[in-house]
Parts: C-alpha cells; structure tokens; sequence
C-alpha cells in the first residue's frame, strides 16, 4: 500500500484518544484510495472532480455555466479571466490554550480605528478604515505567536496553505464529505473540526502588502518603491466584512479583488462605485508579516520599504535556545518557508536565500556586513534536479554571486553543509529506485543520534514540487490552464516516481524526530502546502483540492505528536494562508456529487 496508508493513519491514530480518532475517521477513509497510488487510470477511471476540470480546461473559452470559474468574469462565462492572487480575507484556524486569537479582532481590530490603519502600512489607505471591522491583520498574527509563548508555549507549529482562501476550503470540505456549507468556519476538514480540547479558534485577516512594485539591487542588497507602485488596503464595502460575505459595493465591482491586475471592466466596476484599487500580496511578504510583524513590499523577504532588515521570530526564539525546522512541498527556500528566516530584497534570489537558511555567509554579509545567522535545524523541501541553464536568467534573477548548477542551492554549498564534509547537516535527497519517505526518514534518526542538522532535498529534473496528489488521492492529475488561459498538459507521474518522493507528512514525522530529540528543548516548525498555490495558479481545482488534503495529512501528524508528547497548554497550532486566488463556486451541489 501507499507510505501514508500503510504509516498507520488507523494504527497511530488509535492510541491518542477518542477526539483525535474521531476527527481522523473521515480522512482516513480518504487516504484508503491511495493504495498503490494507482496513477493514468485515463478518463474512465476519473472522479468527479478529476472530470469537471478536465472538461472545463479542454475548453475554457466557452461561455457556459460551470460549477466553479476562476476571476471577476461571473457565471456562465468564460472558465478564468485571472490566474494570480486576489485580494480576499483569509480564514485561521488557532489551536492552543495560551493563544487568543480574540486579542486582535472584532473589538481589538487595528483595521476600526484610523491611526492604528496608518500604523500597519505606513501610510492611510484610501477605504480601508472600517469601524465595524471584525478581521485581523496578518502582521497580528506575530503578537499572537509572541504572546502565546510568553504565556508559556513551549512548541509552536505553522501549517500554511499557500494560496487556501476560504472557497479554496470550502471546495476541498465539500468534495470530501459531499455535504454543502455556504458560510461560517464549515466542517469536513481536519482543522476545521477538531476542538483541541476546547481549544480551537477561528478567524480571518487582511493579507494585502504595502506596495506591489519594487525596483531591487540583489548585490547591493538596496531597494526603491516605484512612485506607480500600486498601494495596499482592504475595502470591505466591496471585498467583504468575512471571507463568504461580498460587501453592499462588491457586486458592481468583482474586478477589485483582482488587485493590480484588473482588466478595463474591472477598472471601470471599480470607478462605478467610486473606489480605489489595493494590491494583493506575494507570497514572500505574507509568509514574512505574519513571522516579523512588519507589513513590507511584494517580493521581499524581511525588508522593510525603505530597506531595513527585519528580524524573525525564528531568529529570536533561536536566540534563545529554542530549535527551529521549515518543511515544504515546492522548493525548499521557495517564498514562504525562506520567509521564516531570511532576509534579502528580492524572494528569488534563492542560492542566497538557501546560504541564509543554512547558515552560510551569503549576499547580506558581503553587501551589508549583516551579523550571520547560525540556520535553521531541520530544512525539508524539493528543488533537486532543478538547473538553471541560462547563466543571463541566473544572473538576472539571483544577482553576480549566481553559480551555475542547481537553481535553488549551489553545488559547492550542498557540499560545504553535509555531515560527510564537516558540515552540520545530513543530506538526504532524491535517488532512484530509493523510498523517500523511507530515507528521509532514517536521516533524521541518524541526525537525531549524532546531534546534527537535517536537510532534505527532493523533486527531480522538471518537478519542483511534491507530486500532486489530486482529490481522489490517485495522483493522476488532468490538464490545468497553461499560459495564456490555453489548456495545458498535465503532469504524470510513474510509481517508481512517487516512491522516490516522501510526501508532505513524512517530511513532518522527519522534521519532528529531530526537532523534538530533546524534550527538555522547546522547538518550532513551519509545515507549508505550497503546492495549493501551485495548482490554483494553474486554474486546477483537482490538484488543488488534493494539496489540501496532503496538508490536512499534515496536520493530523501535528495533532498526533500533541497528544501523544504534550498537550494544548505547552503547544500552539496555526493553521493558516498567505493570500487567496480567484476561485468562485457557482455550484456547490455539484462538486459535493448531489
């Protein structure tokens, strides 16, 4: 059977206790399909979400109704008219009885007064002060953290579903258990269901950047705000007051969720009502405000707007002795998880990005004489077998240091961090005719026994993420929308392919063998799904809907360990997203099968 089947989902499961076992029993029952991943079972052998996408790729230009479209084009319509980010409220899921997620929303909302708006992005965006404000920030997320740990926590652990907005959830909740909710937290999914012991909390926040363009020097470490950079904000009046709830204006204007890349409708929607457009996030800025508490630019990484560099809360908890681990399922010093330590002004400098992850000298130190941070404990992701065979695109995008080899870490640098060689890390990464999960695995008992580091490197030569694991759990995705909105191919994968690949859990069950070694040593971990943004950017709802479920397996491993090893006093759950896309349900009755 399937590693993450026959790894015990029943077995391990049933030794935590009755409230575990119970929010377990749907997914397991989902997991049970992956037995031998039988992957190219062709059309006939397809789900219901498998066919619906494959039937709306093959022919995204009819103007036809649909159970979901992705864009501000509205039903019956063209399939997509966007394939980015939008600039929607994001659902959080807290876990944790030392953690209050009610300290910054309804009442507490910085986003009610006009002075605490200002404070946030710098500046006072135009409507975006809403004295009925029940959501968040993203940057309060980082008091939250803070304050949790100095209640007490003693492990903390971020899941983060790049991409996830709340249709994204309701999507995957749906598919799963094929029943229909149309507002509220919903249920069906592990996070949306368990109680943590009365412990659980749900919210929403504003995601937006301060500013969309940047104009960065990646070897002076220097950046400039273009005087068109288009400016952050949330209106409420047109996005919604809650992730399920368009506001009074958001129907005349659906353009404006799109952020800078509207269209002439949706620019002229937007000036209908008398509004203003706001940028939505990246990634990289997300990830970082929600880790810092600084609200910066898209495309940076801990760098503020006027180009300060910005300490982590990984950097401080490491300070104080505390172990610190990113796992991911795309590149391991993708947006996201790099966001969680390093810092540079641009997110796709990745050998630098990789140097500062792992603790060696890199573009900041030569540039900016920047004090070297010792790296991370435990780092798993993919980007192995990824060249850059361009050296002017290396150059462009990674700055004069750029080394020809492997895109996302130089090779003298993989050498340089291995146990083998004197470094502090144990290497494990893809090998033919090698068990992933399996090897990965065992490195992480060996750092385990030898006091080293881990990191894991995976993917292969054209897969710079885990292979998707589709809603069925077959792994046999169907066509997305390539460039252009033109349909595309879709992936493949063979079986020897897929065992070489450890999946998102077991990267978590690695990371936690090493993290948690001492249990005497508090820790922190960063799990992303990054592969949900791959897919939703690729208008693919099967993919995406299985990228969830990869990282609701994570979770479940999350949840295991706190039952078992600790307990919602000493441990904190988030559970949470950077941005959302543009995927709106017309249908849900269809993708739930009635």
């Amino acid at each position: 059977m399937w590693r993450e089947h026959r790894d015990g989902a029943i077995r391990g499961w049933a030794s935590i206790g009755l409230r575990a076992a119970v929010v377990a029993t749907a997914t397991v029952a989902l997991m049970a399909t992956r037995a031998d991943a039988v992957v190219g079972e062709g059309e006939g052998g397809m789900d219901r979400i498998a066919k619906l996408q494959a039937e709306y790729a093959a022919d995204p230009a009819a103007k036809r109704a649909r159970a979901y479209h992705f864009g501000s084009q509205g039903p019956r319509d063209v399939f997509s008219n966007h394939t980015s980010h939008s600039n929607r409220l994001v659902p959080v899921y807290l876990f944790g009885r030392k953690a209050d997620l009610k300290s910054v929303m309804g009442e507490q909302s910085r986003y009610r007064k006009a002075d605490e708006v200002k404070t946030i992005y710098g500046f006072l965006p135009k409507n975006t002060v809403n004295p009925l404000a029940e959501y968040a920030d993203q940057s309060d997320l980082y008091r939250v953290q803070k304050d949790a740990i100095a209640r007490g926590v003693k492990h903390l652990f971020i899941v983060w579903f790049d991409g996830m907005d709340w249709p994204t959830t309701q999507a995957a909740a749906i598919a799963k258990t094929g029943k229909v909710y149309n507002e509220g937290k919903g249920s069906g999914l592990v996070f949306q269901d368990y109680d943590a012991g009365g412990a659980a909390q749900f919210g929403y926040v504003v995601t937006s950047p301060t500013h969309d363009k940047n104009e960065p020097d990646l070897d002076r470490q220097t950046v400039v705000i273009p005087s068109n950079s288009l400016g952050g904000g949330y209106d409420a009046e047109i996005a919604g007051p809650n992730p399920w709830t368009l506001g009074p204006l958001g129907p005349k204007a659906p353009g404006y969720i799109k952020g800078s890349s509207t269209n002439a409708d949706d620019r002229a929607g937007i000036k209908s009502v008398g509004r203003v457009r706001h940028a939505y996030t990246d990634s990289s800025q997300s990830a970082a405000e929600m880790i810092s508490g600084v609200k910066s630019y898209n495309n940076g990484l801990n760098v503020t707007d006027d180009g300060r560099l910005v300490s982590t809360l990984f950097h401080e908890l490491q300070g104080k002795g505390w172990k610190v681990g990113t796992v991911t399922s795309v590149p391991f010093d993708h947006a996201s998880p790099a966001a969680m330590y390093a810092q540079n002004v641009h997110r796709d400098d990745y050998q630098d990005l990789a140097r500062a992850m792992l603790g060696l000298p890199g573009i900041l130190q030569k540039a900016r004489q920047a004090p070297l941070h010792p790296g991370l404990d435990v780092v798993i992701g993919c980007g192995f077998g990824i060249e850059s065979h361009d050296q002017r695109r290396g150059m462009s995008a990674q700055g004069e240091n750029w080394k020809p080899g492997n895109l996302y870490l130089a090779d003298d640098d993989l050498t340089k961090i291995d146990v083998r060689n004197g470094g502090r890390y144990i290497v494990v990464h893809t090998e033919k005719g090698t068990d992933g999960g399996e090897a990965l695995l065992t490195g992480a008992r060996n750092a385990s026994k030898g006091s080293a580091r881990l990191f894991g490197f995976f993917g292969r030569e054209g897969l710079d993420h885990l292979p998707y694991r589709t809603a069925d759990g077959r792994y046999d995705p169907v066509a997305s929308l390539g460039r252009g909105g033109k349909p595309g191919p879709a992936e493949h994968y063979t079986r020897a392919e897929l065992r070489e690949q450890p999946t998102l859990a077991e990267m978590t069950d690695a990371a936690l063998t090493v993290l948690a070694d001492d249990p005497a040593r508090p820790f922190a971990l960063f799990i992303e799904a990054g592969d949900v943004d791959f897919a939703l950017h690729a208008n693919n709802l099967d993919n995406a809907i299985g990228a969830v479920y990869s990282g609701e397996e994570a979770v479940q491993k999350v949840i295991r360990w706190v039952e078992t090893h600790s307990n919602w006093d000493d441990s904190m759950l988030l559970v949470s997203a950077d941005h959302g896309h543009y995927l709106v349900i017309d249908d849900p009755q269809t993708l739930a099968g009635q």
